[in-house]
């Protein structure tokens, strides 16, 4: 096989999360301080519509940092066969 077709091959066969878990780990971060903010800044101020606000972004960034886990857990399971079939064949 040419350098070409293996890097394609290669390309193709492998599936990592990583990229979607950084997304998810970046957004689910900022949703959560932003939300933590909105409570906190208009707790005190009694604005109890924008304190509502502040709880929805907490709750979506629950959601997206637990999508982000379920993501990492396939990833390591993906990675754990991976490893027990490229291990040594029996003779």
């Amino acid at each position: 096989m040419s350098k070409q077709r293996t890097k394609k091959y290669r390309k193709k066969r492998m599936h990592s999360y990583r990229k979607a878990m950084h997304f998810l780990w970046a957004f689910g971060i900022a949703g959560f301080g932003l939300g933590v903010v909105l409570v906190g800044w208009f707790g005190i101020h009694r604005q109890w519509k924008m304190v509502m606000c502040g709880v929805v972004y907490i709750l979506s960034a629950a959601i997206l940092l637990g999508i982000r886990g379920i993501l990492a857990y396939l990833d390591q399971e993906r990675k754990r066969r991976r490893q027990v079939y490229s291990g040594p064949r029996p003779a």
